[in-house]
């Protein structure tokens, strides 16, 4: 069968969860603590373990969460600032055909930043989302110095839709290198099999800047991921603790609790509260004003249904507006930029944001709700 192009449906909203697509990408931060580790730690082997741990536990939140994320409208922005973990997070809806992302996040020891772009397809029995955008993390690492790594998201895929059984998988090689060091890890999702044992599989290596394994590195992308040496480069037992040797446990998910509706987690749960003192730092764009995605929420679906129609209906009016009269839609707060190490083009955060919110001026902002 041939797959539909999701991102160009307009769905009703009974497909949705009350989330953005724009929340999705700041879930991956739900363990950003794995790159603090990463940067404390001395051997740029070790800290590339941690950050191949922190690019695969991006996937732990996919599990159970059939429902469709609302697409962002043109413009829309969401902001996510954590000072009891030293991060602050924000992403603008840049482009909407192809729909794409800018995404920006910075903390002492790292910034991370990239962009949510993605293909959906429906293939009848499967739906398929392909992440297109490259992610960059500049690691400080506390011995000095700055590294950058990147790497690619894998396919994510809902099966069984036609047996009414749906479930999430996550598969594809992912390849995450430390372009400062030369060194590359190397993880392979495992597509889900027919027997439940064979499922959330992820398996790889960490590689030497000449390409000998050093670390090789598995698990299970739900639950826990642990590295240990390949054999012929064990750590020298003289003097050092013995059981350094063994297996290390890199990255342990977050219990999820039962009942939460659409198998949301904890963490996504904090990404749509709108608690008092936030309201008045927020933008006019910023997904929590979103009348549709809060009346989901809220439980009001008829509201949410006509909100969500309306809001498309304007956006498409903007969108004829600017064509009759010739105009381009600039993104408000990243601009193209070509990154000198690895040549690729990214969307660079212009620093534009953060000033804006510290002077509480969103004049600049268009209404989009």
């Amino acid at each position: 069968m041939i797959g539909k192009d999701m991102t160009k449906m307009t769905l009703p909203v009974s497909f949705n969860e009350p989330t953005s697509l724009l929340q999705r990408v700041a879930e991956d931060l739900e363990y950003a603590d794995l790159l603090d580790i990463a940067a404390d730690r001395p051997d740029s082997m070790e800290r590339l373990l941690y950050v191949a741990a922190y690019a695969a536990s991006e996937y732990a939140s996919t599990i159970g969460r059939v429902a469709k994320p609302f697409n962002p409208l043109l413009g829309e922005t969401f902001e996510y600032v954590r000072p009891d973990k030293g991060y602050r997070f924000f992403i603008e809806q840049v482009s909407h055909h192809p729909p794409i992302g800018a995404a920006w996040a910075e903390s002492t020891k790292w910034d991370y930043y990239g962009e949510s772009a993605l293909k959906s397809k429906f293939y009848g029995k499967s739906f398929d989302i392909n992440l297109l955008g490259t992610w960059f993390l500049r690691l400080r690492p506390a011995s000095g110095g700055e590294e950058l790594y990147t790497w690619k998201k894998v396919t994510s895929s809902v099966i069984g839709i036609i047996t009414g059984n749906p479930t999430v998988d996550n598969y594809g090689l992912m390849e995450i290198k430390n372009w400062t060091t030369g060194e590359i890890c190397y993880l392979d999702f495992k597509p889900r099999g027919w027997k439940a044992s064979s499922a959330y599989q992820v398996s790889g290596k960490v590689v030497d800047r000449d390409g000998t394994p050093r670390w090789s590195i598995g698990g299970r992308w739900n639950d826990k991921i642990y590295a240990r040496h390949t054999p012929g480069f064990e750590a020298p037992v003289s003097g050092q603790d013995p059981e350094s040797n063994k297996t290390l446990l890199v990255w342990q998910c977050h219990a999820r609790p039962r009942g939460i509706p659409f198998n949301l987690t904890p963490f996504v749960i904090t990404l749509n509260a709108l608690p008092n003192g936030l309201k008045e730092h927020l933008p006019p764009t910023d997904t929590r004003l979103r009348p549709d995605q809060r009346a989901m929420e809220e439980g009001e679906y008829d509201l949410a249904a006509s909100e969500k129609h309306r809001v498309e209906e304007k956006q498409r009016a903007k969108r004829r507006e600017r064509e009759t009269n010739g105009e381009e839609y600039q993104p408000k707060w990243f601009t193209r930029a070509q990154c000198p190490i690895t040549g690729e083009e990214y969307w660079a955060h212009n620093g534009n944001y953060w000033k804006c919110r510290e002077s509480h001026d969103w004049s600049g902002c268009e209404d989009i709700f």
